[in-house]
């Protein structure tokens, strides 16, 4: 009998063994899921959340943000963001680093750009346009950590929405000579009247902003909306995207087409997606109102400008590239440091393009000048970590994080496009929508942590 039971128990205990280490395990699952739950709830979680909404917010209406102080304003919004996020942490004991696909890349850009600094021939103003580097991969990382539900996306998206139809309407009222606001007229620029600039300096900074936030509405209508709800997205859509045509922007026409482009095949190729006939209906009327909109005669004078010797052409923009090109092979390594390029480039600057070049009008390049061609392989490595991320969500049940991932891809593949020849990323505004974009897609849809 005795030897019967010995039998038993050495039988079983693997068993036994086995299911008591599943269900410790399932255990602590369960509570890193609470304490990730109780967390995003916290009053100061809640408090991280409203201070990037502020920022959300401040930094197109502060004429995009690209002015010191604004800048100053964006540095402190985010240090008070970051300030209740690690006393929650530090409180309730509950230090997590939640890891993406694009934790690797981000740190190679950091130790890129930190060389670049340190052998800079002007450190002061290379550490100054690394602080704001890093003030976006905060940002980057806040939005990874603090928004987390499914509703706290939609709130995001939905402030995204209500500050590009914001600035649309106050451009469209400033357009036609009503500015109830004189702190937006600008007067220290010379603007043209007949192009969409609203709170922005520069209508192709305005279209930059708008081709990021318009993907993300028509992404919405994923979520089947019915009623009012769908005539009202209908109209905010149709704002955003006039707005978007009125800035006269080639860059920004160019990268939205290229955007809408991306989400129709994106949608054709979804299992999920079933009104295939009403895309191609609706991405033949964005055509047909683009056509009309064409034969405007201010757009049609905005054309032929493309082959115009002024220094705004492309033909100006190639011959200052063609500068930019000489002065990375004179600092191909580290580059010639970060926020330098407007200083450099008077060295390197062809004759005849009768004004300064601060920017070269081209993100990629300038980058490359700034860092150094290893900035190249970098590059390559967080496109494809964020779009191995984002085709994996188009893959989710949920209408929701499919049309949020898709509309956020959209956009951030209209501002890719649109700074081949542009420089919307070196725009605080529009690169902090940017990051937050990315952020939206490169956030896991299950927490992963160290605790």
């Amino acid at each position: 009998m005795s030897a019967q039971k010995n039998y038993i128990i050495q039988e079983t205990a693997p068993y036994l063994h086995e299911r008591t280490r599943n269900f410790s395990s399932k255990i602590k699952k369960e509570n890193i899921k609470r304490r990730s739950v109780s967390s995003a709830k916290s009053p100061l979680a809640d408090m991280t959340r409203y201070a990037l909404c502020v920022l959300l917010i401040f930094t197109p209406l502060a004429r995009a943000s690209v002015q010191g102080w604004a800048i100053c304003v964006i540095h402190i919004v985010t240090l008070t963001a970051l300030t209740p996020f690690l006393l929650d942490m530090n409180l309730t004991g509950k230090w997590r680093w939640i890891r993406t696909s694009l934790d690797k890349p981000i740190l190679a850009l950091l130790v890129l750009a930190v060389l670049s600094a340190v052998f800079s021939t002007h450190r002061h103003t290379s550490f100054r346009a690394l602080t704001l580097l890093v003030n976006y991969i905060v940002v980057f990382y806040l939005i990874i950590h603090t928004i987390r539900s499914r509703t706290q996306f939609r709130q995001l998206v939905c402030i995204i929405i209500g500050m590009a139809v914001f600035i649309s309407v106050f451009g469209f009222l400033k357009m036609s000579g009503i500015s109830p606001f004189p702190w937006w007229n600008y007067t220290d620029l010379s603007q043209n009247t007949l192009r969409l600039t609203s709170v922005f300096g520069n209508p192709d900074h305005l279209a930059g902003y708008m081709e990021m936030a318009l993907p993300l509405i028509l992404g919405l209508f994923l979520k089947d909306y019915k009623g009012g709800k769908l005539l009202l997205m209908t109209y905010l859509t149709i704002i955003m995207l006039t707005a978007l045509i009125l800035s006269l922007s080639r860059g920004g026409w160019i990268g939205s087409l290229t955007s809408l482009v991306f989400m129709s095949v994106m949608l054709l190729r979804s299992r999920h997606f079933k009104h295939k006939k009403i895309l191609i209906s609706l991405i033949v009327g964005l055509l047909a109102v683009a056509l009309i909109v064409l034969f405007n005669t201010p757009v049609v004078k905005r054309f032929r400008t493309i082959v115009e010797q002024e220094e705004m052409s492309i033909n100006s923009r190639i011959t200052a590239w063609k500068g930019v090109v000489k002065m990375v092979n004179n600092h191909p390594l580290t580059g010639i440091g970060p926020g330098n390029f407007g200083t450099v480039f008077t060295q390197y600057q062809p004759p005849g393009l009768g004004k300064h070049f601060r920017m070269a009008h081209n993100d990629y390049l300038h980058f490359i000048s700034e860092l150094g061609i290893f900035f190249i392989p970098v590059l390559i490595w967080m496109m494809i970590a964020f779009y191995r991320r984002g085709f994996r969500k188009l893959k989710s049940r949920s209408r929701q994080t499919r049309g949020i991932a898709l509309g956020a891809m959209s956009g951030v593949t209209a501002i890719l496009v649109h700074s081949m020849a542009d420089f919307n990323l070196h725009i605080p505004s529009n690169a902090l929508l940017f990051t937050i974009l990315v952020a939206m897609v490169a956030a896991p849809r299950k927490t992963k942590c160290n605790v």
